[in-house]
């Protein structure tokens, strides 16, 4: 009883600290965030937000859903890139993790090389990428100019170009969760793949049926990753096109109302806040929920 007691003790007093920080630098702010969605906090109270009553509640939600004029581009930018996230980034990371776990020669350095991009800041990525997409020397304009001459606009200001033009200044730098995949295929045990083989599992059959259903924990928590890291993309944003020719993003746009808007609209931008937070958790929820059914009619089709 005393070992379990100090044992219990020993993890309370290493989950204390952790607690008090989620709740101070965490869960604090996002009550803060929610509540300062129903003031009025602008340039005119900058030190003293007051509680708007009665039908005014709403206020800031009512202008953001129905005045504001980029809410609607920037949620939807935020949910594509979120959807590409998950639909590019989680496949070629799978591809990535399974193909370096053969240990082939030059297995390590291509790891290593992979993992570079990772290590530097989407800041810094997005302007090595300003200059790749240069209308003047930029080697994308001059690919796109071998296919038309005339072509001589910005790629960054052509609409629905420059969607996938920030696309691609993120969605290939999966480096962090490639290695964290292939940490959880380096766990598998061999046997399995060796009952695998001896069923007929060989090539691609045998990662369908044995390597993806063993790496599901770590592959939800990489689509998750993929997920909110598109629906909160910002920097990329920022530097390539600055929101302009409808890039605009729902984190650029929490910037742009709190910062450099004149009117200083702190309350608006902790609406929009708020309802990312909500988006958020639910993107969250669906994935859980979708590899909830995966692991449900694995099951029913296992008994089956």
């Amino acid at each position: 009883m005393k070992k379990d007691l100090g044992k219990k003790l020993f993890i309370l007093a290493f989950l204390i600290p952790s607690c008090a920080c989620f709740l101070i630098f965490y869960a604090y702010p996002i009550v803060q965030i929610i509540a300062t969605s129903f003031c009025k906090w602008d340039y005119t109270n900058l030190n003293n937000p007051v509680f708007y009553t009665g039908e005014e509640m709403f206020s800031n939600y009512k202008y953001i859903f129905t005045q504001y004029p980029y809410f609607w581009e920037a949620l939807r930018n935020s949910l594509c890139w979120a959807l590409v996230g998950v639909c590019i980034q989680v496949p070629l990371t799978l591809i990535i993790a399974i193909v370096l776990s053969k240990g082939q020669r030059g297995s390590k350095a291509a790891r290593n090389i992979y993992i570079i991009p990772s290590v530097i800041s989407s800041a810094a990525m997005g302007l090595i990428f300003l200059q790749l997409y240069n209308a003047k020397y930029g080697p994308i304009q001059k690919i796109i100019q071998i296919f038309n001459p005339e072509f001589t606009d910005s790629i960054l200001l052509v609409e629905g170009a420059n969607f996938w033009a920030i696309v691609f200044a993120y969605v290939f730098f999966c480096g962090t969760t490639a290695i964290m995949l292939l940490g959880q295929i380096h766990s598998i045990a061999p046997e399995l793949y060796e009952a695998a083989k001896i069923d007929g599992a060989t090539g691609w059959k045998r990662e369908l049926y044995v390597t993806i259903p063993m790496v599901k924990p770590t592959l939800k928590t990489v689509t998750t990753l993929a997920a909110t890291s598109g629906f909160l993309l910002y920097n990329e944003v920022f530097f390539l096109t600055n929101g302009a020719a409808g890039t605009k993003s729902i984190s650029y746009i929490i910037r742009e109302l709190a910062i450099t808007s004149t009117r200083t609209q702190y309350a608006r931008a902790n609406t929009i806040g708020a309802v990312q937070i909500l988006i958020g958790l639910a993107l969250v929820g669906i994935i859980n929920v979708a590899f909830r059914e995966w692991n449900f009619k694995k099951k029913n089709g296992g008994e089956a």
